[in-house]
């Protein structure tokens, strides 16, 4: 997985966000599967995505490659 692809996640995935200190400030679930875009990689066990205009940080085992339409 790089910065820029784009990745699927199951429906009721954890979406996090940690403060300066590495607690947990803000979460969310998805409500669905989605697509959504890797910014960045937080640490060896999480990946940071873009959803809804943020980043929210998702562990690695659940970033899924998204399909590709032919």
């Amino acid at each position: 997985m790089n910065n820029g692809d784009l990745v699927w996640l199951p429906a009721s995935t954890s979406l996090l966000q940690f403060d300066d200190d590495g607690a947990v400030c803000r979460h969310k679930n998805t409500k669905r599967p989605l697509n959504v875009l890797v910014v960045a990689r937080h640490d060896y066990a999480y990946w940071k995505i873009l959803y809804e205009g943020e980043q929210w940080c998702v562990p690695d085992n659940l970033l899924f490659p998204a399909l590709k339409e032919e």
